[in-house]
């Protein structure tokens, strides 16, 4: 006999085959600190799927970020505080709360979106005295008498660091001199490291006792975590610390296979030891370096070195170097915690996680040797010292500026011998050009040939060229010669020199506003007048 059930058409706990909140993507990236990163958006898609119509009040949705804090660090004893840190609650997507309706059946999607501010703490996993969790709850409200449909979805916030950040440019090291002993250095390429990933350990030593000899390496990644309740003053209540030790290394050290006779340019001998050390790659063995809310999350590597001395006692070198643990967003974690593909998720991500060169390890490099054409700017062919001829040009002449430019400002001797020619052949360009010469300074043809204003007296200078140059502003004016080589013309009645003859011949001194070709013909006409006033002064007298 079947059993009878007065809620079960009510329930419709049979009527939802799904029901379900998806995301874009499961993880949101802020890069930099909170101060400085952009403000990123959630967006998803609430699904809905229904064999039969359901009986419904509204279908709604939530995220809430929860703190939670336990300052005793122990899980047995119960002193726990939980914190909303954030909370957002979309609108309905469809129906009213208090107000049945019925929703036939078929497959729903709402989907919906949220800008989640820059300064939003991330997410942290993991470690028993504090925690800080996302979580997106769908809800289809039944109203009284039945039971509600939800839907959860955990969200990751990871907080990643810029890729200028100056934990990707600076390597950490700890050099000293332990006297009489040994002469050492310790280092790492650079303090942030990716969560998963490897750390590359070089350690340099030089012996300064003879018959010293180095034995066992001991090396540990320790995770330092302090977490601080505050009170509702804010001021601290409680402060807890704890180590853990998150992994260990241990290697042998011999003469034969780490001794070398040159360390790099040093000019000493002494062990060089290189060791890759690989990063746990879950949550619950290894938590990112992290400063938020009260909880501080902080990572080092601490060695110990053995050193056996000549009269058979051993010394330890102990040394600590500060790492700066990371969530890559190319190495995303799943919802265990647990890096996804890490081998897929490195080589994907190596050129985004790898910072820019610094200068000091490049600037000796050998500079790129081959044909350019086409991929350096024209800023060369406008400098004055590449091309003198150039400078003196407010129009470039009647060369090939495209061909000038792309040979670096040097002009060959058949372009200047033609455009020499090209001078004397028109004997109207040329007086014309000479008759402008004598009155003023020639002005630039164009406003975007120069940046000083057309008024000033000083010549154009390629410094002062501009950084983008039109060639098709230049057709116009392709045959006015420069100012340059319009003082250096001689008077119409005489052609123009040849190439020849303008190499052999020295150089005339550039002319002055007060020394210009026409001022001979002057003082002439003042000279014949002075003779002639002083020939009747003469007469008279006589």
């Amino acid at each position: 006999m079947p059993s009878f059930n007065p809620f079960s058409s009510m329930s419709g706990r049979g009527a939802a085959a799904l029901f379900d909140v998806r995301l874009e993507n499961d993880f949101i990236v802020f890069r930099g600190g909170e101060e400085e990163s952009n403000g990123q958006i959630v967006k998803g898609t609430v699904v809905l799927c229904l064999t039969t119509p359901l009986k419904m009040e509204d279908v709604r949705l939530r995220l809430t970020g929860t703190m939670h804090m336990n300052a005793s660090g122990s899980s047995s004893q119960k002193n726990d505080r939980l914190k909303t840190i954030c909370e957002k609650r979309w609108e309905p997507f469809i129906g009213v709360h208090g107000k049945s309706m019925i929703l036939p059946a078929g497959n729903y999607e709402y989907p919906f979106e949220y800008l989640l501010p820059g300064d939003t703490a991330e997410s942290v996993e993991g470690i028993p005295e504090a925690s800080i969790t996302y979580r997106l709850k769908a809800t289809v409200g039944r109203g009284k008498l039945a039971y509600d449909l939800h839907a959860y979805k955990h969200l990751r916030i990871i907080r990643t660091l810029d890729p200028s950040a100056l934990e990707f440019h600076h390597a950490m090291s700890v050099e000293n001199i332990w006297p009489n002993k040994v002469d050492y250095s310790i280092s790492i390429p650079q303090k942030a490291v990716v969560f998963g990933g490897i750390i590359d350990l070089t350690m340099r030593l030089t012996p300064l006792l003879k018959g010293l000899e180095m034995g066992r390496i001991n090396i540990k990644l320790v995770e330092i975590r302090e977490t601080t309740v505050t009170g509702a003053t804010g001021m601290s209540v409680r402060e807890h610390k704890v180590e853990r030790d998150v992994s260990k290394w241990d290697m042998e050290v011999d003469r034969a296979t780490h001794w070398v006779d040159m360390i790099e340019d040093t000019g000493q001998d002494g062990w060089v030891v290189t060791k890759a050390l690989d990063l746990p790659r879950r949550l619950r063995q290894c938590v990112q370096d992290t400063n938020v809310h009260g909880i501080k999350i902080r990572h080092k590597l601490k060695l110990t070195i053995a050193l056996k001395n000549p009269d058979g006692h051993v010394s330890e070198l102990r040394a600590t170097l500060p790492v700066a643990i990371f969530i890559s967003p190319n190495a995303p974690l799943n919802e265990q915690g647990d890096v996804i593909n890490p081998e897929t998720a490195q080589a994907d991500g190596e050129e985004e996680r790898c910072p820019p060169p610094s200068y000091h390890e490049h600037k000796l490099d050998q500079l790129y040797d081959d044909d350019m054409t086409g991929f350096r700017t024209p800023a060369g062919a406008m400098s004055g010292v590449n091309s003198p001829f150039y400078v003196h040009s407010r129009a470039g002449s009647s060369e090939n500026l495209s061909n000038l430019m792309q040979s670096g400002g040097a002009i060959p001797p058949a372009d200047l011998s033609s455009r020499l020619m090209n001078v004397s052949d028109d004997p109207t360009l040329r007086n014309t050009v000479f008759n402008s010469t004598i009155g003023r300074r020639s002005e630039p043809s164009s406003n975007n040939l120069t940046r000083q204003n057309s008024g000033d007296d000083t010549p154009s200078s390629g410094r002062d060229s501009p950084e983008h140059i039109d060639l098709n502003e230049f057709a116009p004016t392709t045959r006015v010669p420069s100012y340059h080589t319009a003082v250096q013309t001689r008077p119409p009645n005489e052609s123009a020199p040849t190439y020849q003859t303008a190499l052999t011949q020295p150089r005339t001194p550039p002319a002055t506003d007060n020394q210009y070709e026409y001022m001979p013909s002057i003082t002439t006409r003042a000279e014949g007048e002075e003779a002639a006033s002083n020939h009747r002064s003469n007469a008279i007298s006589g």
